[in-house]
């Protein structure tokens, strides 16, 4: 039989939104300090990205 989840292990969604962002952004300002791409680059590519999203209706 499946174990009952502890209501104070679980987060929300909005701390699980918070976590992945500080965690995609800390990823980023990481690898432009790296030199792997630049700021403009990565920006190019996000507005890319979302445009791409947007055109399969995401």
């Amino acid at each position: 039989m499946a174990t009952p989840l502890d209501p104070s292990d679980l987060v929300s969604f909005k701390e699980l939104l918070m976590a992945n962002s500080m965690l995609v952004d800390a990823a980023v300002q990481l690898l432009i300090e790296k030199g792997f791409f630049t700021q403009d680059e990565f920006f190019a590519k996000l507005k890319q990205v979302q445009a791409e999203y947007q055109d399969r209706g995401h």
